[in-house]
């Protein structure tokens, strides 16, 4: 049998299996007698998450193939320089999520603009929904790209092969358990990382060593032959002051409020085990989604080399070949060699099925639940079906975004542009009992128009009336957006009505523990708003 049949045999049973569980969660969904909790459960699960387990979900959920491959890849071209555009934001990220259980499980929402619909309105929800599901389907093809990049030298197939069969597999099990089948699998997947990226760091630094003379030789190797845009591996200024403030700017607080993330916190059994399971991923980030893979990079600095100040073949593009080449160059044995690519598989597995689940979600309990399902009494039933339709749909869309992809530098930097100057604005907003609708309103349009108006501009070189550190950038346009979001929370506050009394004493309600206590919670407000929406309609002339 054929090195290349084995990893098949490999990469068919680990597909099969995630079917399966997808099956076997869409049984424990069925369980539930009520159709509306039933559809509720579709988005957050069974509720009951304790906090390590939330922690691992956490992690694995951000071991994004395409973060990881670019972070190594940033390493190539900048390297020490490279913790500015990845390594210092997401760490900011992780202790930043640290304060999320203790405001926002006050408000029993299942997405971040369902909680925000409870602090502000319905139409806030509405606005942003959309915005979040665009952002989060340009990680979703860029996860399914690298993976079938990745898979596709290992495999002997062609990348839009392989990016159709691991979409069908991977959205047929999320559409059949939702996000139960996300957590679920989760903890499998975070097993398999840990184990494939410490099979590959220790393995990469050994070989590197051998080919360096010593571990001590390592860095004096690599300088021999530097990053491509470094003088030497120390160069921690390489990408410039501007790119490096830029790039901690627009990333940190998007990452802070990833959607996928806090639909984990909010799953958590209480506010305790939410607090320790934040605390437990900022330990197993800073290791696996972090340490590793620049460990990694640095081996294969030494292992596949610079080519005349060009990244090598072996690498690829934005690095998208570095985990296979990594895996083949050190193992010889299929039968290692196939596990390791099923321990890839299940790393990229956790991503995909996550930011699928949520660009659904955003766009079916954002949208069409507060301006459709709501407002007709749509069944449950309808509901959860619909929610399975949106989910594969958005599969498909990825896919086609996929057979069109411009690369990671868009993709990651638009897309945290567009949820720092809208997302997280708002979010930040909610920690003052100042803040008005209306201060919500504007940060949302105007952190969008901003986003997409700039980075147009941008590409057109039409910037020119800028400061050139601005523009030299290349993120002049995230810069401004935030500038533009902020600005209308403060005209929002000094025009705006402010909250109700009603709105105001959610602060100091009681936390929600469990799905159940949040579903009732969660039904509870929305019927007070109809009353008010009510009262407010009869006493109009």
């Amino acid at each position: 049998m054929t090195p290349t049949a084995i990893y098949w045999i490999f990469v068919g049973a680990f597909l099969l299996g995630m079917v399966g569980i997808g099956l076997y969660q869409l049984r424990g969904m069925q369980a539930i007698t009520d159709p509306d909790e039933q559809a509720f459960d579709f988005w957050i699960g069974e509720g009951s998450v304790p906090g390590w387990w939330m922690a691992a979900s956490l992690a694995a959920g951000w071991l994004l193939l395409g973060w990881m491959t670019w972070q190594m890849y940033l390493w190539y071209t900048y390297g020490l320089g490279a913790i500015w555009i990845f390594t210092i934001p997401w760490i900011l990220c992780t202790i930043g999520l640290a304060f999320v259980p203790k405001l926002f499980r006050h408000f029993p929402g299942v997405s971040i603009p369902e909680i925000l619909r409870f602090r502000f309105d319905r139409t806030t929800q509405t606005l942003l929904g959309p915005v979040q599901s665009f952002a989060y389907l340009t990680w979703l093809a860029a996860e399914i790209y690298v993976l079938s990049a990745v898979l596709s030298q290992p495999l002997q197939v062609d990348i839009i092969t392989m990016a159709i069969i691991v979409s069908i597999t991977f959205g047929l099990y999320v559409s059949l358990g939702g996000f139960r089948s996300v957590l679920r699998t989760d903890l499998i997947q975070f097993v398999c990382a840990a184990l494939m990226l410490v099979t590959l760091t220790v393995f990469g630094l050994i070989e590197a060593a051998s080919i360096a003379g010593s571990f001590g030789d390592i860095v004096a190797t690599i300088n021999e032959n530097p990053p491509i845009y470094a003088d030497g591996f120390w160069d921690w200024d390489a990408p410039g002051y501007s790119y490096m403030a830029l790039a901690i700017l627009i990333y940190t607080p998007g990452f802070i409020t990833l959607q996928g993330a806090w639909q984990r916190v909010m799953a958590s059994r209480d506010e305790t085990e939410a607090a320790k399971g934040v605390w437990w991923n900022v330990a197993f980030n800073i290791v696996i989604v972090v340490i590793m893979p620049t460990l990694i990079a640095v081996a294969a600095l030494v292992i596949f080399p610079p080519v005349g100040g060009e990244v090598p073949e072996t690498v690829g593009s934005f690095g998208y070949f570095i985990f296979s080449s990594m895996i083949t160059e050190l193992f010889q044995n299929p039968i290692v060699v196939g596990a390791l690519i099923v321990a890839l598989m299940g790393m990229a597995l956790s991503s995909v099925d996550t930011y699928v689940n949520v660009c659904a979600m955003n766009l079916t309990k954002d949208v069409l639940e507060p301006l459709v399902f709501e407002p007709y009494e749509v069944s449950g039933t309808t509901k959860l079906n619909v929610g399975r339709a949106v989910t594969a749909g958005f599969i498909g869309l990825a896919l086609l975004w996929a057979f069109q992809f411009p690369g990671l530098f868009d993709m990651y930097f638009l897309s945290s542009a567009l949820l720092t100057s809208t997302t997280a604005v708002v979010v930040a907003s909610v920690f003052s009992k100042k803040t008005t609708t209306l201060s919500a309103y504007l940060a949302i349009i105007l952190g969008t128009v901003g986003t997409f108006v700039f980075y147009t501009l941008g590409a057109y070189e039409l910037l020119g009336w800028l400061p050139s550190w601005l523009t030299d950038s290349g993120l002049a346009y995230g810069a401004i957006a935030l500038l533009m979001a902020v600005i209308g929370v403060f005209v929002g506050i000094q025009f705006g009505t402010p909250p109700s009394e009603q709105v105001l004493s959610r602060y100091e309600g009681e936390y929600y523990a469990g799905r159940e206590e949040m579903y009732a919670l969660n039904r509870k407000m929305k019927a007070e708003e109809n009353e008010a929406s009510g009262k407010a309609a009869a006493s109009q002339p």
